[in-house]
């Protein structure tokens, strides 16, 4: 029987306090949840970021494909042609060439990194990241010239003839290059960029 309060109430029981391990158990939960929620976080970042690449992917896929698809006009290509042979006249001569053929020659001369640079082929056509489809039509005009990138900013393309060079592509050799094919003695290869054009 309950004993009865001098008022004849029965007395309330204070509240028991929660056990000491079950606040244990819950604080050791903690970090596993802080790292499930945090992987969580990665793992969705990482999602928004692979798609969002996705698709500018495909929207860059698609601009670069309209814009390597589209013939580029020699008119709107800038070049500077260099001799670094000992041929005189030899730069002279292939700017009227290639003036010509619609291009854009800005300058004439010998070739100004001959002391840095030696061009032992029939030509060398240096060019910057923002040049890459200039220089590949460039390149394409003299047979064996090989591209040369550096860290110009602009798209004017230099054109360093070498010791080796003999001439200016024919059409017939031009219309294969523009369906990259490469002539080759004796067979014919596709022909690979050596820098993406886009």
């Amino acid at each position: 029987m309950a004993a009865l309060s001098p008022l004849g109430r029965v007395p309330s029981r204070r509240p028991v306090p929660p056990p000491r391990h079950r606040r244990r158990r819950m604080l050791r939960a903690v970090p596993g949840l802080v790292l499930i929620l945090g992987l969580s976080v990665l793992a969705g970042t990482v999602w928004l970021r692979v798609l969002d690449r996705a698709g500018h992917g495909v929207a860059g896929a698609a601009v670069c494909g309209t814009a390597s698809t589209a013939p580029l006009d020699p008119r709107t290509v800038k070049v500077r042609v260099y001799n670094a042979t000992d041929r005189s006249g030899l730069a002279r001569t292939v700017s009227g060439l290639l003036r010509q053929r619609g291009f854009a020659v800005l300058e004439t001369a010998n070739d100004p990194l001959a002391d840095v640079r030696q061009v032992t082929g029939s030509a060398e056509v240096r060019y910057g990241p923002a040049g890459a489809r200039q220089a590949d039509l460039v390149r394409r005009q003299v047979p064996g010239a090989k591209l040369y990138r550096d860290v110009r900013e602009d798209a004017v393309i230099d054109l360093a003839l070498g010791p080796a060079y003999q001439r200016l592509s024919t059409a017939a050799e031009l219309a294969k290059a523009r369906q990259g094919i490469v002539a080759r003695p004796g067979r014919a290869t596709t022909s690979t960029p050596a820098t993406p054009t886009c």
